[in-house]
């Protein structure tokens, strides 16, 4: 990162140093507005996560064919490309987890992230629009964020998911 806290190229990560917590280990962030995101760098930068930014659709399709990530975050809008022509290209590098479009993604799409060889790639809004939800989740997207999304969001949905899978 530079001085301004923004990404020097097109691909950028920050790599924890500490201990990463269980689960979401790798994330992907694939959004020219990294401003939106600064509290997945605070986790990152107190290991809790390795956090990777590309800033454009190229970026992530060269990042997808040489690394795994657990999970992904991708907007619909990119500089060279739409996040869904994006997810098109990403889906024979990321193996997805489980997701259940009648549930509407959410209930199951965090539930097996991070296991095994399981990733998630989830398209993220600035403003909800059900033709946007609905394209996401039948391009076998794992699921429909309409930011800003948080660090503690994704926390919590895992949260929830275990606790109700073990009750």
């Amino acid at each position: 990162m530079n001085a301004s806290n923004q990404p020097s190229l097109a691909h950028d990560s920050l790599l924890p140093t500490g201990r990463r917590a269980t689960g979401i280990k790798e994330i992907v962030i694939v959004d020219s507005a990294c401003e939106k995101y600064s509290d997945f760098i605070a986790a990152a930068e107190a290991g809790e996560v390795g956090l990777h930014f590309c800033v454009d659709g190229t970026s992530a399709v060269r990042l997808a064919r040489r690394f795994r990530a657990d999970l992904w975050l991708v907007a619909g809008d990119l500089p060279d490309m739409s996040g869904f022509d994006l997810l098109d290209i990403l889906l024979p590098y990321v193996a997805q987890g489980a997701v259940d479009p009648l549930l509407g993604g959410a209930p199951i799409s965090l539930d097996h992230v991070g296991e095994g060889m399981r990733s998630g790639v989830f398209m993220v809004a600035d403003s909800y629009r059900v033709e946007e939800e609905q394209r996401a989740l039948a391009s076998a997207a794992a699921g429909y964020f309409v930011g800003p999304v948080t660090i503690d969001m994704l926390r919590t949905g895992r949260s929830r998911q275990q606790a109700q899978a073990s009750a």
